[in-house]
């Protein structure tokens, strides 16, 4: 065969045997990024959980509170986060709360991701409307990313808790109907802190449902959609 013919085979690799090369070992680098995020140093202004209105989608004034679905104000008015601060009431002092309405301060996504970050809550707690829910789902996608457990409230997550878990994996818990004592009752089970309720939250809890108590899931619930439920009181997990 002259040399002429051979060029061809030179180029042509598939004429060549292929050798056998062993299979791919990627590098798992999640086990030292998670631990970076359990070991990260937390600062004196740190807080427990965080409960939030969050930034707007439009940054104009949006009304959001449990009790009505989530639109732009017609009255240009801020309209009072009542259900965050008596949240954050009965939480206090066992833990250490931060409020951030960022509706009434027009706080934008880039101020608001560094409240989480200067916060460093260990829980975040967010309004949610349907209106809203990819914009306020954001906030969770934020804080989930820097090591927090979230959680929604709201006039979407009460009537499709699960359905909402499904579909949005950054949100860790789903609060169902009013939350004032679900998110307590909720933080005292993770934390282990149910015996440091005082007498008059624990009066609450007595006198709202004496027979409160966890709820076994289903095979049907999804992994990220527990419930822990009372008669009246609920949070999807």
């Amino acid at each position: 065969m002259s040399e002429a013919e051979k060029a061809p085979l030179k180029e042509n690799l598939g004429t060549r045997r292929i050798p056998k090369l062993r299979m791919a070992d990627f590098p798992n680098a999640d086990p030292i990024v998670r631990q970076g995020l359990l070991e990260q140093p937390r600062s004196e202004r740190a807080v427990d959980i965080m409960l939030v209105n969050p930034p707007t989608p439009d940054g104009g004034l949006w009304i959001r509170t449990q009790h009505r679905v989530g639109r732009r104000t017609r009255e240009n008015m801020v309209w009072p986060q009542v259900s965050l601060a008596q949240m954050a009431a009965l939480l206090d002092p066992v833990y250490k709360v931060k409020v951030v309405d960022a509706n009434a301060e027009q706080l934008g996504w880039p101020e608001f991701t560094r409240l989480i970050e200067v916060y460093q809550p260990r829980y975040y707690m967010t309004q949610v409307t349907a209106p809203t829910l990819e914009n306020d789902m954001y906030g969770c996608f934020l804080a989930k990313a820097r090591g927090a457990k979230t959680i929604a409230f709201g006039t979407h997550v009460t009537p499709i808790p699960r359905e909402t878990l499904r579909s949005y994996p950054s949100l860790d818990f789903a609060l169902v109907g009013e939350p004032d004592l679900t998110i307590r009752d909720l933080l005292d089970h993770l934390e282990g802190k149910i015996d440091q309720r005082s007498p008059e939250i624990q009066n609450l809890f007595d006198k709202h449902d004496p027979q409160a108590g966890p709820q076994v899931p289903g095979p049907h619930v999804p992994c990220n959609a527990r419930s822990h439920r009372s008669r009246t009181r609920r949070a999807t997990i």
